[in-house]
């Protein structure tokens, strides 16, 4: 799986501080990946019966363990994050909190479907049975899916075999700010993501690791 970052977005938020202002910039990387909707409707109920059995022949046999494409191209993932409420910044711990709706988007041929020309937007809990990236924020220092009333989680299946996967996510991570300049300082705080088990280079035996 390769994580392609193609775009970075900067949000500038003022007035962090209580009787000051500052300046704290977070920069995310990301990339856009834009599907079309269909014009038929999902829930006619007589379209259930065909989407049931599409669903049942999708996951008759999908194996979890191995990503889509194993032994070819690595897997292009695209990005999406939308912040929904900065919560905290914290000068004395160097981190910052914040609130996110982050989706990724991917394409496995295994999950591609031709009987029914429209998005599958499924349950939560099928999202344990499909193969999905092991990205990770790198300057995390806890992290965690909200889960009232259920899991706050998002699997939507398209006839292509993309899949879009979402999360509502709560993360503090790590910033470290140059306060020489307090309390006009202008800090620029970033979220690092990466892939935990794959990279886009190949193997070399007998090399250390960098």
């Amino acid at each position: 799986m390769c994580v392609l970052l193609t775009r970075i977005k900067t949000v500038t938020m003022g007035k962090l501080r209580k009787n000051h202002s500052g300046i704290l910039t977070f920069s995310f990387f990301f990339t856009f990946i834009c599907c079309a909707q269909s014009a038929k409707d999902l829930r006619d109920p007589s379209n259930m019966p065909l989407v049931k059995d599409t669903v049942d022949r999708l996951m008759k046999g999908y194996d979890i363990r191995l990503r889509p494409d194993f032994g070819g191209a690595p897997v292009a993932v695209g990005m999406n994050i939308d912040i929904a409420s900065i919560d905290m910044v914290s000068e004395v711990n160097m981190d910052y909190t914040l609130t996110m709706y982050f989706q990724q988007a991917w394409r496995d041929k295994r999950l591609s479907y031709s009987e029914i020309a429209l998005n599958l937007t499924l349950d939560n809990r099928v999202a344990d049975s499909l193969w999905v990236p092991d990205t990770y924020f790198l300057n995390d220092k806890k992290s965690f899916v909200h889960g009232v009333t259920v899991k706050n989680r998002m699997i939507r299946l398209h006839p292509d075999g993309t899949v879009l996967y979402g999360l509502r996510i709560t993360t503090t991570a790590a910033c470290m700010m140059d306060l020489r300049r307090y309390p006009l300082d202008e800090q620029n705080c970033t979220l690092e993501i990466e892939s935990c088990e794959y990279h886009c280079r190949p193997w070399q035996q007998n090399t250390p690791l960098p």
